[in-house]
């Protein structure tokens, strides 16, 4: 088997090119349906998040871990957690820049994080 790409994409219209999310064939903007697949910066700012204590078992992981808002460069939002900083209010601010990185918990695939921009994952 190849090894994947650490990367994502995207669904936009020709015509507008704001990033659909989900994709979907269609624009949800302005119902084009000439659809395009665009590579994802993995540039984003946190929008909203909390804070667990008692993560999934599954994630393999102990507490706490953030469930996060991330607002996408691009502009759609999605869940996701970060990652590599200190999981409190004083370290997790709002509109903080993140950048996107790939993480293994437990044994599962590789999940889509983000962690503080200028940080190495």
């Amino acid at each position: 088997m190849l090894p994947r790409k650490e990367s994502w994409r995207s669904s936009a219209a020709a015509i507008a090119p704001n990033a659909i999310s989900p994709p979907a064939p269609v624009c949800t903007h302005c119902t084009s349906p000439n659809v395009v697949w665009e590579e994802m910066s993995g540039r984003a700012t946190l929008y909203s998040y909390v804070i667990t204590t008692s993560p999934w078992p599954m994630w393999e992981t102990t507490g706490p871990t953030s469930v996060a808002t991330i607002a996408l460069e691009e502009g759609p939002r999605l869940l996701s957690t970060v990652v590599d900083c200190e999981q409190s209010p004083t370290t997790l601010l709002i509109d903080m820049p993140l950048t996107a990185t790939w993480r293994k918990f437990g044994d599962g695939p590789k999940l889509l994080c983000f962690h503080p921009a200028g940080e190495t994952a």
